[in-house]
């Protein structure tokens, strides 16, 4: 049976990979996106492969947004099956210098837009469906260079238990997915700033990093997706309110 799922930011980085990966295990990709040029060129990577995806463009900053969004949606296509908050932005800038608007636009995106996304899309699920939210690594450790992504992150912990217990009775699996450094274009980035801010390179940064990783590289985007598709499979049909750590093995270094 063919299945519908709605990926945020999944028009590039980790929600294509996210995007992709699902389309592969036969669910039907609904990419939802701020920027339209890159979300009309993932949809037809995706059509092109043969895969049943579409693109709707949507600003999640703001949250009046998404019901027409999850009308639409669900007036096309019927029941939810899955949805992926993946969603997220961060500001590498020392804890001193984060002004109120940085930490409000990340607070928006990364934590407020996935907790009104589940409140709108959860009525729409069917029995059996699963939501997945991207948090981080940075959820569960100080982060004095990106102190509102971090918190962003951890918040959408604590969202997720909330959201597991709250739409159990429906039958509806809400789980955490914390991925370590990937390779993608946040991640370079952040690699930049970083650099800037310590006076390295930001291949040294990258370095440094990667020197603390047991498994001795940075993750691709795929090694994340896949780990959402098993939580979004019949195999993780028991496991709800959890937080998975896709990090190479940081946690245990």
């Amino acid at each position: 049976m063919i299945k519908t799922a709605i990926i945020t930011g999944g028009a590039q980085g980790l929600g294509y990979a996210i995007s992709e990966e699902l389309a592969e295990a036969n669910h039907k990709v609904i990419l939802l996106d701020r920027n339209q040029e890159q979300l009309q060129s993932s949809v037809k990577q995706l059509q092109k492969k043969g895969f049943d995806a579409q693109g709707i463009e949507i600003d999640l900053s703001k949250p009046e947004n998404i019901p027409e969004v999850i009308s639409k949606i669900t007036n096309e296509h019927g029941k939810i099956n899955v949805l992926v908050n993946n969603a997220g932005i961060n500001i590498v800038k020392p804890f001193d210098q984060v002004t109120s608007q940085e930490w409000d636009k990340v607070m928006d995106i990364n934590l407020k837009a996935s907790f009104f996304m589940i409140q709108q899309v959860s009525p729409y699920m069917t029995e059996g469906g699963s939501i997945v939210n991207i948090s981080s690594m940075a959820s569960n450790s100080p982060r004095p260079l990106s102190v509102a992504y971090a918190a962003s992150k951890a918040g959408m912990i604590s969202l997720t238990k909330t959201a597991s217990i709250v739409l159990a009775p429906k039958r509806i699996r809400v789980n955490a997915i914390c991925p370590g450094a990937m390779k993608t274009e946040l991640l370079s980035k952040m690699a930049q700033d970083m650099g800037e801010l310590s006076n390295t390179t930001p291949e040294e940064s990258l370095e440094n990093y990667i020197g603390t990783i047991p498994l001795g590289r940075i993750s691709s985007p795929s090694d994340v997706a896949k780990s959402v598709v098993f939580l979004v499979s019949d195999a993780a049909n028991y496991i709800t309110g959890q937080s998975l750590n896709v990090c190479g093995g940081l946690t245990v270094s």
